[in-house]
């Protein structure tokens, strides 16, 4: 009876063992992968200086690296940072979210291609208009909790948490000072380009 009763008691504890660890969610773990095509293009110059355009786009791809299933929703957030040449100052220039599920058929994995965006700048004597900085990828389980973050700089948490307060076009400082929004039109380039490609008479 003794015997019996202590197997029974031990079947017990190894069905509820069973049972707790089917009911455990294993935390889920992703790969980023974030790859950024560039290019330039030369609208003209002159006795003061160049103009430029620089094309950039971002391309990525979640990908679920850790072995347990994982039906529910995933979310991931792109920000794209420039810079302003003429104040030193950093803006938004888009930002992107989405929410996905992981599918076997694909590759349990899925990605985003942002579209092209046109930064122009001068340079030379004039030095107005704006350059590519970074990106920040932000991946988020079905709860908001950060999964993953992907960025071409180094970015604390304390940043990181910033910038996603952040909407497309906001302008901000080194020191985490928000100074309003652009209207995304570069004004103060498109006016600096006739002085910056002015061909000049010639003399000193």
């Amino acid at each position: 009876m003794k015997t019996s009763l202590k197997g029974m008691i031990c079947v017990a504890i190894l069905g509820s063992v069973l049972a707790s660890s089917a009911n455990t969610k294993f935390p889920l773990r992703v790969d980023v992968d974030v790859s950024t095509k560039r290019s330039k293009r030369n609208v003209g110059a002159g006795y003061d200086g160049e103009v430029k355009v620089e094309n950039v786009q971002i391309k990525v791809k979640i990908r679920k690296s850790s072995g347990q299933p994982w039906t529910d929703p995933v979310s991931a957030e792109l920000y794209v940072i420039g810079k302003e040449i003429q104040t030193g100052n950093y803006i938004i220039i888009d930002v992107k979210k989405g929410t996905d599920v992981f599918d076997k058929e694909k590759d349990n994995s899925f990605e985003y291609t942002s579209p092209m965006y046109p930064i122009g700048r001068t340079s030379g004597n004039i030095n107005v208009g704006g350059t590519y900085e970074t990106y920040l990828v932000v991946v988020t389980d079905h709860e908001g909790n950060i999964v993953e973050t992907r960025s071409g700089r180094s970015i604390k948490d304390k940043g990181i948490a910033f910038i996603r307060e952040l909407g497309p076009l906001t302008k901000f400082d080194k020191d985490g000072n928000v100074l309003g929004k652009g209207d995304g039109k570069q004004d103060a380039f498109k006016k600096a380009i006739p002085a910056a490609t002015n061909p000049g008479d010639g003399s000193f």
